[in-house]
């Protein structure tokens, strides 16, 4: 069974999945109902964290995330409802993470709800990585699409990190026979070859060498995305690159291959660490698998891989400020303290800060990757707490306070913008909900245009003081 749903899916049950298509929606055949039926028998809710969820790999766009240890945090939740003299209706609902699961022998596909062109512009945007598959025939099924995007990106930041301290190298005994002595003289070779003596010896010395299975895996995965994005791939990994292809073995990569780079001994070595993550990459570019570990047909097993798209489009938007203001610092996930001195303290952490380098005047916003249609339900009761809290700490210095989306419709500024905070007249803070309108219709072009739009509202807002 397999099913393809957006990130933040049905938080309003405004998508239910009628018993009559039931069989359409999970691609099965009146036979296999039963099963679907079986999967909404009761809730089933799948949170990060939890026990049964140790086999999927989560992928983050940042070196780390700030969150309170004890908070939800949502991938995947299943349930049925019963309507008098209606058919039953069955929920997918999603939290902010984009990915595959299998679960309970279902495969349930979590995309970007915003097409692939926003998708492709945030990951090139947020680390100047430029990735594009125009040029070549896309895959029947644009979730793979998706994921190879966001993979491809991982993959090429990741090694570029992780190369600056050089790549993974091992001793290895080594001979030689020549005029020269390098390390110890092989008495057993001078014995049988060297009497009598020709002026030659054997002797054996350590080398440091790189690793030939991370070589070959590294290499071959870059020529794999060569063949799928150009060879603009490796603008930012042309001195690897050519590493790479000075030591590759020639030879094709195998399963086994991959599992030996991935658990040789050398990146136990802090020095090369960081190449654990790359290699998890690299497998999943050069295999096309779904990661489902070897018990993955078992109905108790869920497997699988997720992304932190809230993170990916935190980050966009905080480059997004970062770059067109240059008068103002913007500070990603800056760290608030309250009631620092009782058993209640808590830290805050606002999704981005901009204080201007002048006056010292401070604009605070959290960015969410929710649906936004421009109506009352679509903001969250929480974020909308949340944000005001920001707000209330930073008193006087803050000039403006709001929510960024990706937008589903196109904004009204007049019920969007709000010229006081609360509503409430003498307060001169602004509040608004705004963000970039998208849609998975919109060209390159056209998605740059709508930036422009949303970088000029901001700034009418900060230049107002």
């Amino acid at each position: 069974m397999k099913i393809t749903i957006p990130v933040n899916h049905n938080y309003y049950e405004e998508a239910p999945i009628h018993e009559s298509v039931l069989g359409v929606a999970f691609g099965v055949n009146k036979s296999g109902i039963k099963n679907v039926q079986n999967l909404f028998s009761s809730l089933h809710e799948l949170k990060l964290g939890a026990e049964q969820l140790k086999q999927i790999k989560l992928f983050s766009f940042k070196k780390s995330s700030f969150f309170e240890p004890d908070e939800e945090r949502l991938i995947l939740k299943l349930y049925s409802k019963e309507k008098l003299e209606k058919e039953k209706q069955y929920f997918v609902q999603t939290g902010l993470y984009a990915g595959t699961l299998f679960y309970k022998g279902c495969k349930i596909n979590i995309t970007s709800k915003h097409g692939d062109v926003f998708l492709k512009r945030m990951l090139n945007f947020v680390n100047d990585i430029y990735i594009d598959n125009e040029q070549v025939k896309a895959k029947k099924d644009e979730t793979v699409n998706q994921f190879l995007f966001i993979i491809a990106y991982l993959f090429i930041q990741s090694l570029e990190k992780a190369a600056v301290l050089g790549l993974p190298q091992e001793y290895k005994t080594q001979r030689e026979r020549s005029h020269k002595v390098r390390g110890a003289i092989d008495f057993n070779a001078y014995l049988k070859q060297d009497i009598p003596f020709q002026g030659k010896l054997t002797s054996v010395f350590k080398e440091r060498c790189y690793v030939q299975e991370i070589i070959d895996v590294l290499y071959l995965t870059l020529r794999k995305l060569e063949s799928l994005f150009g060879k603009e791939i490796h603008n930012r990994l042309l001195g690897v690159n050519q590493l790479l292809k000075q030591h590759y073995s020639g030879r094709y990569v195998t399963n086994d291959t991959i599992r030996k780079a991935k658990l040789h001994p050398s990146i136990n070595n802090p020095l090369y660490s960081s190449f654990k993550k790359v290699l998890d990459y690299a497998e999943i570019i050069l295999l096309e698998n779904d990661l489902m570990s070897d018990d993955s047909n078992s109905n108790m097993s869920t497997t699988g891989y997720l992304f932190d798209i809230a993170e990916l489009f935190e980050l966009y938007i905080e480059k997004l400020l970062n770059k067109n203001f240059n008068e103002w610092s913007v500070n990603a996930q800056e760290k608030i303290d309250i009631y620092k001195h009782t058993f209640y303290v808590r830290s805050m952490f606002p999704d981005i800060v901009m204080k201007n380098r002048g006056n010292n005047k401070i604009a605070v916003y959290d960015a969410k990757i929710k649906k936004m249609e421009m109506i009352n339900k679509d903001v969250d009761r929480n974020d909308l707490h949340q944000i005001h809290s920001y707000s209330g700490y930073y008193n006087s210095e803050i000039i403006t306070a709001g929510l960024l989306f990706p937008l589903s419709n196109e904004i009204n500024i007049e019920k969007s913008h709000s010229d006081s905070l609360y509503g409430l007249v003498g307060n001169k803070i602004k509040f608004l909900i705004d963000g970039v309108y998208v849609n998975d219709k919109l060209t390159m072009k056209e998605l740059i245009q709508k930036e422009e739009e949303f970088i000029e509202r901001i700034g009418a807002v900060l230049n107002d003081f």
